[in-house]
C-alpha cells in the first residue's frame, strides 16, 4: 500500500508570476484583467461564508496535498458535476481520486472558468470571465467602469499621465501593459502598483457587494447545468472556487481501488472503493442536489 509520507507535488498545473498575469492584456479593454478571489477581502466584505460539500479530482500525491489544505485560506477548484471520463482521467492531474469536502465557496459556475491560482494560493479570474459567463450585464457595466478607473488612478500615480478626460479602454488597456513592462525589474515599485491594484479592487468590489456576490454564488443555490441547444450536452464538469477545506471521503475510481481492499482508511480518511465510475458520478451529482438549500 501506498503510504502519503514523503510525498510532495503542487498539483495546481500551471502558477503564474503574479506580476506577468497582472499586466498581460492580449486583448481589447480589460477582458484580460484578472480580479482576485481573496479570502481576505471576501471575508472583510461578507464576514459569513458560504459552506457546502464539493468535490475534487486528483491523483494519489494530490490527495496528500489536499490533507495539507485543510482549514487553510489557500483555494482550490472544486466540483458539483463531472463526467464520469474525467473522475479517470482527471483534469490537471491524472485523476482516480474524487476527493468529498466542506469548503467555504468562493465562486461558482455551471462551466469551467478557468481559475488562475498566484504562487500565494489565491485563485483569479479573468474579467471576460465574469462579465460573460458568470454575470449579469446591466449589473456589471457599472463595476467595469470603476475598475478602469482604478487603473488610470495607478497609472497616473506612477507617471503615466496626467489623462485627457474620458481615456478609451484601448487606451487603458495599452498605459497598464506599458506600466507592467516599466517596472518589471523594480520589484519594490511593483509591489507597491499590485497592493494599489488590490486595494483598488476590494474598494470596488465593496461598492457593488450584493450584485457581485450573487454572481459570484448563485449557482451554489441552483447546480443545474444548462443543456447545449445545438449538441444537445452539458459542460463536462462546473467549478467552484473553495478554501477552507476539511475532507470527509475519498472516492477511489476502478483502475486504483483494487489497491486498498485490505484496508481500513487511506493515511487516517475515509474511503470508499468504485468499480464503475459512473456509479462514482451519479453519486456525486446525487449529494451535490441533497446540499441545494431552499430559497
Amino acid at each position: 500500500m501506498k503510504s502519503f509520507k514523503g510525498h510532495m507535488i503542487n498539483e495546481v498545473a500551471w502558477i503564474e508570476s503574479l506580476s506577468t498575469m497582472l499586466f498581460h492584456l492580449p486583448r481589447g479593454g480589460i477582458k484580460d484583467l484578472k480580479i482576485p478571489l481573496s479570502p481576505s477581502i471576501f471575508s472583510r466584505i461578507w464576514p459569513k461564508p458560504i459552506r457546502s460539500r464539493v468535490f475534487h479530482v486528483t491523483d494519489f500525491e494530490g490527495v496528500w496535498h489536499l490533507g495539507n489544505l485543510q482549514g487553510r485560506k489557500k483555494s482550490i477548484s472544486a466540483f458539483y458535476n463531472m463526467q464520469s471520463s474525467f473522475l479517470e482521467d482527471g483534469i490537471r492531474t491524472q485523476g482516480g481520486y474524487v476527493v468529498e469536502l466542506d469548503a467555504d465557496v468562493l465562486a461558482a459556475a455551471p462551466d469551467d472558468i478557468s481559475s488562475v491560482p498566484d504562487k500565494g494560493g489565491t485563485r483569479w479570474l479573468a474579467w471576460d470571465t465574469i462579465f460573460r459567463i458568470m454575470g449579469e450585464k446591466k449589473y456589471l457595466k457599472n463595476m467595469e467602469k470603476d475598475l478602469e478607473k482604478v487603473l488610470v488612478e495607478i497609472l497616473a500615480k506612477n507617471g503615466f499621465g496626467p489623462f485627457k478626460k474620458g481615456l478609451t479602454s484601448h487606451e487603458i488597456n495599452k498605459a497598464w501593459i506599458a506600466l507592467g513592462q516599466e517596472y518589471k525589474k523594480h520589484k519594490k515599485r511593483l509591489y507597491e502598483i499590485i497592493k494599489d491594484f488590490i486595494d483598488g479592487v476590494e474598494t470596488v468590489i465593496r461598492k457593488h457587494e450584493k450584485e457581485f456576490r450573487q454572481l459570484l454564488t448563485y449557482y451554489v443555490n441552483d447546480r443545474h447545468q444548462p443543456v447545449d441547444p445545438d449538441s444537445g450536452e452539458t459542460e463536462p464538469w462546473d467549478e467552484l472556487v473553495v478554501n477552507n477545506i476539511k475532507i470527509i471521503k475519498i472516492h477511489v475510481g476502478p483502475e486504483y481501488a483494487p489497491e486498498y481492499e485490505d484496508d481500513d482508511d487511506i493515511d487516517g480518511f475515509p474511503f470508499k472503493g468504485w468499480d464503475d465510475s459512473r456509479e462514482l458520478a451519479r453519486y456525486i451529482a446525487h449529494t451535490a442536489k441533497k446540499g441545494i438549500r431552499k430559497r
